[in-house]
């Protein structure tokens, strides 16, 4: 694998996802649990609803964002593994 800079609205565009992943987890963390809203212990708010798909469709975005990216056009197709795996922990640093 040839050594390839990141450009850095990539590393944004993965820090955006995260970002994303994290909030919709909250969300549903923040959720009564599904035994309870089964047994109708317990239901899903239409606040929770809607920032859940909101944040779904944060996390959506995020996802095209870093897929649409221009760097992964000329990328050899064996070197692209690699190199996401390298985009992660870029994003995370």
């Amino acid at each position: 694998m040839a050594d390839y800079e990141l450009p850095d609205d990539l590393i944004e565009a993965q820090r955006a996802f995260y970002a994303a992943e994290r909030r919709c987890q909250e969300l549903v963390d923040a959720e009564p649990a599904p035994t309870a809203i089964t047994a109708l212990e317990a239901e899903l708010s239409d606040e929770q609803r809607q920032a859940l798909a909101a944040a779904r469709e944060e996390r959506l975005q995020a996802v095209e964002a870093l897929h649409r990216h221009p760097f992964w056009k000329d990328l050899p197709a064996g070197d692209k593994m690699k190199v996401q795996a390298k985009l992660r922990e870029a994003a995370k640093g």
